[in-house]
């Protein structure tokens, strides 16, 4: 890759950040509250350490291929073959994400404020800008991620703890929730949440430094297990009904409580607006990775016209999701496994594999 085209240790940790927040936006919390009750903040704090774990875990197995994604992995251990599978698998994960937060936000946005505007034409605002990012590169979307990300950090803390003087702290009981199994067990498979992991395994080749994927890696795990666990603790102190819902709009219910002052209101405007500019590099970074990888199963000399059809891919997705009931199924039954089958098990195992090929060649 072109020295010019790879990024610095803070625009990586801001690329994978920006990946959890949105997950966020996207109701990821109340998804976790739903399944577990009023223990949704032990159970974050269980899935947290695992994710930190399974962090280390992958530092250690990719260390031994520097320069190589998940996919040059899978093509070393199992040929093109298996390299086909893999890249076409993520690939689909990549578009298929895009699709559901961008038909999230364009729908959430059409009931707020743009009820009479045609989805079509809100869907379209949002992917023409992404296009040509895109065709700029990662280095010029990491840079203005960088600029975005302590917009989106801060304004998440300013909502959050803004609404602390309502709290109401009897409302973690009872505090294994629905149950010791649903919280101790079941709540495992809640580690869908750290689908950042599936931008981790194609971050190496980026990296000035590859040396510094670890320190990249549990940095930004950190920090997203630090937002989802204070977005969790504050839905469920401030909504009494949260746990038996599958509100679409959680975190932005938040935001209409805030005031402050009589002057200055509806504070869920700016909210919106931030919202707006975290989608863009969200899908800018995830069009990004999944054109990377096409590029590399085609053998394509440059990967930037690929955009334009991944992104009409998205599009026609993103308008066959019927409504908000289809992407509350997507979110629970689909994403949710797809993302521990792909990300937590398929990719450690060919890891694990490739790591014990590579030592049985040394020895022989």
């Amino acid at each position: 890759m072109n020295v010019l085209q790879k990024i610095g240790k803070f625009e990586a940790i801001a690329l994978i950040v920006m990946i959890s927040m949105n997950q966020i936006f996207l109701n990821l919390s109340n998804i976790v509250i739903v399944n577990t009750g009023s223990s949704a903040w032990i159970n974050v704090i269980i899935i947290s350490i695992v994710a930190i774990l399974f962090c280390l875990l992958i530092s250690k197995l990719f260390k031994p291929f520097p320069a190589h994604d998940i996919v040059d992995i899978s093509e070393y251990l199992g040929k093109k073959i298996l390299k086909t599978i893999v890249g076409i698998l993520y690939i689909l994960f990549f578009i298929f994400i895009s699709s559901v937060i961008l038909r999230y936000l364009t729908n959430s946005l059409k009931l707020i404020y743009f009820e009479k505007s045609p989805l079509t034409f809100l869907l379209i605002l949002f992917l023409i800008p992404v296009v040509f990012a895109v065709r700029l590169g990662i280095k010029p979307i990491s840079r203005v991620n960088l600029i975005f990300i302590p917009i989106v950090l801060i304004s998440m803390l300013i909502i959050l703890f803004s609404t602390s003087k309502d709290f109401v702290p009897q409302r973690i009981f009872p505090i294994l929730g629905f149950g010791a199994n649903e919280t101790f067990l079941i709540g495992l498979n809640n580690i869908f949440t750290f689908s950042a992991f599936a931008y981790l395994y194609f971050l190496i080749p980026l990296l000035k430094n590859p040396d510094d994927f670890k320190k990249v890696a549990l940095s930004s795990i950190i920090i997203s297990a630090i937002y989802i666990f204070l977005s969790i603790i504050c839905l469920i102190m401030m909504f009494p009904f949260i746990a038996f819902t599958d509100e679409m709009l959680s975190i932005y219910l938040l935001t209409r409580l805030i005031e402050f002052g009589k002057f200055f209101q509806r504070v869920d405007a700016i909210f919106i607006l931030i919202w707006i500019l975290s989608a863009f590099s969200f899908l800018s970074i995830t069009i990004e990775f999944a054109n990377r990888i096409l590029k590399k199963l085609l053998n394509l000399k440059t990967h930037k016209e690929m955009a334009y059809s991944i992104c009409a891919i998205i599009f026609s997705l993103a308008l066959a999701f019927a409504n908000f009931s289809t992407i509350k199924f997507i979110q629970n039954e689909l994403l949710r496994y797809f993302v521990i089958a792909l990300v937590f098990i398929i990719s450690l195992i060919i890891l694990v594999l490739a790591n014990l090929k590579l030592k049985k060649e040394k020895l022989t």
